[in-house]
């Protein structure tokens, strides 16, 4: 699949029989959807939408999936797509190009956590919007529970440590954070150390005691910095690793999957990533998780947040909000599980980490259904 170009609306109506090409960059015309109007918005429904960065596999999944889902549907919606670039200067740069193009609602996945320039300029411009991930006080806020993704990963990893006997002598913990996505995001790696601690004799530390500024929990655990990406990652474990003792166990968990990854290979290069000396907690449910879940027998634990199919529930949002819906929590979830090997096949296609379908609903984000979006690509549950 082509990446659809930044700067350019991509057509994703559907006319007809014809299903038009996700990214195609061809097309000049935009066609109206004739969804029910009680199921969707009049066609077409445009939407600029910027990506965390476009970089990094996680995050472009959502942009590649959001593409596919809507191509192979009849959903009235378009979708201008822009480049945080990871880059604070570029994520205002984006929003103003944003609201340049006068769109039905904006989407916006912040880079950090500074973000009181973007939300004026979001609120003076009286657009809909949708915050993925990171908060933005004037748009409407999507996000995962990351505590009880720690907790449930760290239950998981921990019950297979203690039964290998490893404790407290010859186990050394590897945490990855990304300070500048602020407390919210990085509660998975500090509840991860709580929750697992008690389990392995490791010190108790309370989890709201470590911060972005934590290098050293407790005497068997490191916090590294790996800003959710793969290079940072890497480095910082080459760099760390002289400072574990080289017969010790080693226990990796970080906010994403390619931090994870990075990580792993900077264990792998220095020969400490052995199958019966380490374990491993994923995070991200994309196709790099699932693969290892099912394959790598290092990798018991994958919190699946389903993040492939976070821009269809920001467009269920965008829509719902243009209608007049009103979210029922300060923050509306986005469907999570923590997997392990037995229960992997049970929301993936075997052999796949395509979805069979999302989970239904719950009552924090039932709202959702009033922007007609989910019905239309008739992927969740109950819908």
């Amino acid at each position: 699949m082509k990446k659809a170009k930044v700067g350019k609306w991509t057509i994703m109506a559907v006319a007809g029989a014809l299903v038009l090409s996700a990214c195609s960059s061809s097309a000049t015309t935009e066609t109206e959807s004739s969804a029910d109007a009680a199921d969707t918005p009049a066609a077409p429904f445009k939407i600029s939408f910027s990506i965390y960065t476009e970089a990094a596999p996680l995050f472009q999944v959502i942009h590649k999936n959001l593409d596919a889902q809507i191509a192979a549907n009849d959903t009235g919606v378009n979708v201008k797509w822009y480049d945080n670039a990871g880059d604070p200067a570029k994520m205002l740069e984006n929003v103003q190009l944003k609201i340049a193009d006068k769109p039905d609602a904006i989407v916006i996945y912040p880079v950090s956590t500074a973000t009181s320039g973007v939300g004026q300029l979001l609120k003076d411009s009286g657009i809909p919007c949708v915050a993925l991930n990171l908060d933005v006080a004037e748009c409407t806020f999507l996000n995962i529970d990351n505590r009880k993704l720690g907790e449930d990963t760290a239950a998981i990893v921990g019950k297979i440590a203690s039964e290998r006997g490893w404790n407290a002598s010859n186990t050394t913990i590897l945490l990855g954070q990304n300070a500048s996505a602020g407390e919210q995001v990085n509660d998975c790696v500090r509840y991860f150390y709580s929750t697992i601690a008690p389990m392995l004799g490791m010190e108790a530390i309370d989890a709201t005691t470590i911060t972005a500024k934590t290098t050293k929990i407790g005497k068997n655990a490191i916090q590294f910095e790996g800003a959710s990406q793969l290079q940072p990652s890497f480095e910082a474990i080459k760099n760390i690793l002289p400072s574990i003792p080289k017969g010790n166990n080693i226990i990796l968990y970080t906010v994403n999957n390619d931090s994870t990854n990075g990580a792993l290979r900077a264990l792998e290069d220095a020969g400490r990533g052995a199958i019966d000396k380490t374990l491993i907690g994923g995070l991200g449910g994309d196709e790099s998780g699932i693969k290892a879940l099912r394959e790598d027998p290092r990798w018991v634990a994958e919190g699946d947040i389903f993040i492939s199919y976070w821009g269809q529930y920001a467009v269920a949002a965008a829509q719902a909000l243009v209608k007049g819906a009103k979210p029922t929590d300060k923050v509306t979830p986005f469907p999570q599980l923590t997997l392990d090997k037995a229960s992997v096949d049970v929301y993936h296609l075997p052999g796949s980490a395509d979805v069979k379908a999302m989970p239904p609903l719950v009552a924090a984000n039932q709202w959702l259904a009033e922007g007609g979006f989910l019905q239309a690509t008739k992927m969740v549950a109950g819908l």
